[in-house]
């Protein structure tokens, strides 16, 4: 992303869901699964960590489970 990148992102996200009452799921979709990238995503409020390729029904899968796990 030309103007920030996906940790700065979901940061900027998670503040403006404070201000409205609402949680968005965050999934980091990275080239290679490096620990600190993994911890950076989770510690900057992303759900999940996913490493390259990721098969369309596994994201399918993990989308309907996030989308279950916040309707709650």
């Amino acid at each position: 992303m030309p103007v920030m990148n996906g940790y700065e992102a979901t940061r900027r996200i998670r503040e403006e869901e404070t201000r409205h009452g609402v949680r968005t799921p965050i999934i980091a979709l990275m080239a290679n699964s490096v620990e600190e990238g993994l911890q950076e995503a989770i510690e900057d409020g992303m759900d999940l960590h996913l490493t390259k390729p990721i098969p369309k029904p596994k994201i399918a899968r993990i989308i309907l489970e996030l989308c279950k796990q916040h309707e709650n």
